[in-house]
């Protein structure tokens, strides 16, 4: 038997295809000791050590089982990109040309034949979808719920990792005139919500009959332009701020080892000293008594109609 090198290959993470190890001078021999010796770790797609892929470089032996051209889409495509970490999902879709065949292999993967073979982001040594294609394919692929479509829709729109025009155009190729959660972040983010909590709060404020104008993370300054900070909500005719406070995302230490819930609820108190009332509210408030948060809120506000500042601007 001739002496076989097992090549590497530059973002592939040691692995190598079936067709890449006989390029590199295998023969068919050596490539059954690699599968008696368990470096098969996909039917075609070989490790130098034996031994279970994990993570990252299993997505990688994934991509290369399902060819050159493959893109990795949806929920994991999104988890790549950095979102929708809290969900799961058993299936790992890759897109492929639709001159490819569709292909699903037990333990958790499949390849799904499209005409719109986006043009992939590169990461962690994989070819990824743009995330709002991702995301459209979440939807398609029935990967995620409405809710948490919207949510996940949301927390890209505010990290400014797309845009809501190409969002909804992805949306449109897709589907046209389609609904859900997709479609109401892109609307609710264009209003000036910022999470499916603040559009919550924004809705259940629009439809109270006697609220006044709420107006949605705006830029609030001192006569002289100093920053006061960027509320949820606030009511300019009463002088009172609404601020959305969920652990979730505002839970860890800062760079400088402080609480980052602690020194969120702290910064409430940059609202008080220019007489501005506060009323914190949890998403789980809004969505599980919103009827309750509201007529508290109302008590709060209408009795405050009228109150001015010369030293509170929206910037």
């Amino acid at each position: 038997m001739s002496k076989f090198t097992f090549p590497v290959i530059f973002g592939q993470r040691g692995l190598a295809t079936t067709q890449q190890l006989l390029e590199a001078g295998a023969s068919l021999s050596q490539l059954q000791h690699l599968v008696r010796s368990g470096r098969r770790i996909l039917r075609t797609v070989y490790s130098p050590r034996p031994g279970p892929l994990t993570g990252g470089d299993l997505l990688v032996a994934a991509s290369l089982w399902a060819g050159p051209r493959s893109v990795l889409t949806g929920l994991h495509a999104l988890q790549v990109h950095g979102f929708a970490y809290d969900h799961e999902f058993p299936i790992t879709s890759f897109l492929v040309p639709n001159t490819a065949r569709a292909r699903v292999r037990a333990g958790g993967f499949e390849t799904v034949r499209t005409k719109r073979l986006p043009a992939p982001v590169l990461r962690d040594d994989l070819r990824i979808a743009p995330v709002e294609r991702a995301l459209a394919d979440a939807n398609r692929l029935r990967q995620l719920s409405d809710r948490h479509l919207r949510g996940v829709a949301m927390a890209i729109l505010q990290n400014r990792r797309t845009s809501a025009d190409r969002l909804a155009s992805e949306i449109e190729y897709g589907r046209p005139n389609a609904t859900g959660g997709m479609v109401e972040a892109v609307v609710d983010f264009r209003r000036g919500s910022w999470s499916v909590a603040e559009a919550e709060l924004a809705v259940l404020v629009r439809e109270h009959p006697d609220l006044p104008r709420m107006v949605q993370n705006p830029r609030l300054v001192t006569a002289c332009g100093k920053r006061i900070g960027t509320p949820d909500g606030y009511f300019p005719d009463a002088g009172v701020v609404v601020q959305v406070h969920s652990r979730k995302y505002h839970d860890g230490f800062t760079d400088t080892g402080g609480d980052k819930f602690a020194s969120t609820m702290e910064k409430d108190l940059d609202y008080q000293t220019f007489g501005i009332v506060v009323v914190p509210v949890a998403p789980t408030t809004l969505r599980d008594t919103p009827g309750t948060f509201i007529g508290k809120l109302a008590s709060v506000v209408l009795p405050r109609l009228g109150w001015q500042s010369d030293d509170v601007l929206i910037a």
